[in-house]
């Protein structure tokens, strides 16, 4: 499943530096009432992909951002995202990536995603370590937010939650030493995996944002929950991924900020 995982990443790709040099057919969609750009990339990336899965295993279910399945929770499950980053490609902006994984149960056991610009090929298996063009890879140790590098959300579920996205944001640049928002949350992931950020906040992600990466982070020895603190999963919207050594630091900001507002615990 790895290999295919990984082929399938790499055959979207190619679809994606191939039309970036290209005329972007840029339009817009609507899903669960939110409003985002989609390009023919991203569909063409999409059936890459499909291309791939579907032959060396016909009866998957494939859970993708452009084509929305309702089985999540099958033994076989497919969570891609063709292409994360799609205002930035849109704008020819080289910072986007594709993400595969498989889930059973909605349990990751397989990760892939694929910078296609660096060529960076990051992976991880439920089993084994992450690796990034095989080799291993870790979260770093920092343990100071005065010295830690962390991407964070800019868009929220609402525009009065978007509002407190950005006064978290003020108070995380006091907080941390660097804070950065790059537009593609699943590559953000994998480079705190990869010990190049040492956290992320995620505002608003679905499973086929974080399914891959949450998985890579874990197995670099990090940490990904939501802002409770439960494991990621399906239903994970707002999400802190970090080395664990910041974890609660951010879990703490987002509270104090009431960015939980938009996200109650169940029960609540």
């Amino acid at each position: 499943m790895l290999e295919a995982a990984i082929d399938a990443a790499r055959a979207a790709g190619d679809e994606l530096v191939r039309r970036l040099v290209g005329v972007i057919d840029i339009r817009w969609k609507t899903y669960q009432g939110e409003t985002t750009v989609v390009t023919d990339a991203d569909m063409a990336a999409d059936r890459a992909i499909r291309e791939v899965l579907l032959a060396r295993f016909p009866g998957h279910v494939i859970l993708s951002e452009e084509v929305p399945h309702d089985d999540t929770l099958g033994p076989d499950v497919w969570v891609i995202d063709p292409l994360d980053g799609t205002d930035n490609y849109s704008r020819g902006q080289p910072q986007f990536c594709v993400s595969v994984a498989h889930a059973s149960h909605g349990r990751v056991d397989v990760g892939v995603i694929f910078d296609p610009v660096r060529d960076e090929l990051f992976t991880a298996t439920s089993d084994g370590s992450a690796e990034c063009n095989g080799t291993t890879v870790r979260v770093t140790d920092r343990d100071d937010p005065a010295e830690s590098a962390v991407a964070w959300a800019q868009a929220g579920m609402s525009r009065e939650d978007s509002q407190r996205l950005h006064v978290a944001l003020a108070a995380a640049a006091s907080t941390f030493h660097r804070v950065r928002l790059t537009g593609s949350a699943a590559l953000e992931m994998a480079w705190v995996g990869a010990g190049r950020f040492d956290g992320a906040l995620l505002g608003n992600v679905k499973w086929w944002d974080q399914a891959a990466a949450s998985l890579i982070v874990e197995r670099a020895g990090g940490r990904a929950t939501d802002i409770y603190w439960r494991p990621m999963g399906p239903d994970s919207r707002r999400c802190v991924i970090s080395n664990g050594r910041i974890h609660q630091a951010m879990i703490e900001l987002a509270h104090a900020h009431d960015l939980h507002v938009a996200f109650p615990p169940p029960g609540d």
